[in-house]
């Protein structure tokens, strides 16, 4: 069964009157898994969660004054949860150590790379050459976000969906399809209706 940061514990560690006035929160080696109550917190500027069970990032992306993010020993498995990070522009010092994310090959510099604007990362600050190097790795976060072309279609496709059906609009009318067919042999009532509207208005022109 999963913890949840409830809002009673996050006001009694804080010493903050509600969520709204919360700046710094603490509440290290509590074994929660739950904590979308940050989602609730606009001005949060700290959080210390290390020593939890917290496996996604996620719920930090509504933080925006977030500056530092501590996150020791927590069950964050796939690298590629940083992409909820990117978004803060603010975050300054991120500790992600003894994570299971933390064991992929380049870790270091795959997240200085995505996050730019780290001045620390878990015990050690950031160094010029650790900058270079990452900006020179080649690694793309794929897991869990879609790629452009999955996220939009193609022109390509496009092109050939509006090919198809200019070549069956232009198709006689034998050898279209019955949807083709339908929509070029059938005039609606409505059709009709202006069509005879507009021969009566004519008429009367002529009177």
């Amino acid at each position: 069964m999963s913890k949840v940061l409830t809002q009673d514990l996050a006001l009694l560690r804080s010493k903050a009157d509600n969520l709204f006035n919360i700046r710094k929160l603490n509440v290290w080696g509590n074994e929660l898994s739950d904590i979308s109550l940050v989602r609730q917190m606009p001005n949060v500027e700290v959080l210390s969660l290390s020593v939890n069970k917290i496996s996604s990032l996620r719920d930090f992306g509504s933080c925006l004054k977030l500056q530092e993010l501590y996150l020791r020993k927590n069950n964050i498995q796939d690298l590629s949860e940083i992409r909820y990070l990117m978004g803060l522009p603010e975050l300054r010092a991120l500790w992600l150590s003894d994570n299971p994310c933390a064991d992929t090959p380049n870790y270091r510099l795959i997240v200085i790379k995505y996050l730019p604007r780290l001045v620390k990362l878990d015990e050690k600050a950031i160094e010029p050459a650790e900058r270079e190097a990452a900006a020179k790795l080649d690694f793309t976060l794929e897991e869990g976000s879609p790629t452009k072309e999955e996220s939009s279609p193609s022109p390509s496709k496009f092109k050939k969906q509006n090919s198809q059906f200019e070549q069956a609009s232009n198709e006689p009318l034998e050898k279209a399809s019955p949807e083709v067919r339908r929509s070029k042999s059938t005039v609606s009532p409505q059709k009709v209706n202006i069509l005879f509207g507009n021969l009566f208005v004519k008429g009367l022109m002529f009177l």
